[in-house]
């Protein structure tokens, strides 16, 4: 038998290749359908093949094919009345199982326990680039209260909880100098007393009265990741009155035990990557 084949005749690149799936477009269109399928669960009350092809730049006829394609599998469904797709069993599915795995349900549970020993509203924060994006919020329960914003995003080093985040984290003085430079507002002179970065780090916990409203004040603690890192705070919020420097220490041991809680849990893998 010669080397080229069974019948001595060559074998060309084409055949050998018959059998290999052509990964580069496979790659391509696994990537469209994760794109597709994010623009209809961010989008509260789906999407239509047009809209999809607007924000994509799809062509019509591409994204026909892999919302019908996502639809047979279950990943997404067509309401028959508005035309839009919306997510689908199976996508709901396991939206399910990976908020069980996740940790959300017990960080809930913690913010509402924090929430109802301080009575003011209790939040988790995690850090996306120079911004804290705010992810859980339980809002407190009196009439005059802050009220949480989930989804909102702060600039880091004026929330109390990008506050604790850089404080307790590797080199807080030198990060606060590369965020204030690319962001060009403030110094870390101005930034470091503003936070009292010492008193932060001895206390275990930030405070911060609100820039934009003075009325405001904040308790913040870190929550530690493996490795002493530190991404996301949990904090609670309301009026400076109710919030006075004679009671920061016992509402500041009670946001640390807070933070304590929800060391361990993967809270930040629900919400992606930083």
């Amino acid at each position: 038998m010669g080397e080229n084949g069974a019948e001595g005749r060559p074998t060309t690149g084409r055949a050998r290749d018959s059998g290999a799936a052509p990964r580069g477009s496979e790659i391509q269109s696994v990537a469209r359908a994760s794109t597709v399928l994010g623009l209809v669960v961010d989008s509260g009350e789906g999407l239509t093949t047009t809209e999809i092809a607007k924000i994509t730049g799809m062509t019509g006829s591409t994204v026909h094919r892999l919302a019908h394609t996502l639809v047979s599998g279950n990943l997404l469904c067509r309401d028959a009345a508005s035309d839009r797709f919306l997510p689908g069993p199976l996508l709901l599915r396991l939206a399910r199982k990976s908020l069980g795995a996740s940790g959300v349900p017990e960080a809930a549970d913690v913010l509402k326990e924090l929430a109802d020993r301080t009575g003011e509203t209790a939040s988790i924060g995690l850090r996306r680039g120079d911004d804290v994006l705010v992810v859980l919020s339980v809002p407190s329960t009196r009439p005059l209260r802050y009220t949480g914003r989930p989804g909102e995003r702060v600039p880091l080093l004026e929330s109390a909880i990008g506050a604790a985040i850089v404080a307790f984290g590797a080199d807080p003085l030198d990060e606060a100098a590369a965020v204030l430079t690319r962001s060009g507002h403030g110094s870390p002179e101005a930034w470091l007393a503003e936070t009292d970065l010492l008193a932060t780090q001895f206390r275990g916990y930030a405070v911060l009265d609100d820039p934009h409203d003075e009325a405001l004040r904040a308790v913040a603690a870190p929550v530690v990741a493996a490795g002493d890192v530190v991404r996301m705070a949990v904090e609670i919020q309301g009026p400076a009155s109710r919030l006075p420097e004679s009671a920061l220490d016992g509402l500041g041991a009670l946001v640390r035990s807070a933070a304590d809680a929800l060391e361990g849990l993967p809270v930040s893998m629900a919400f992606g990557e930083f």
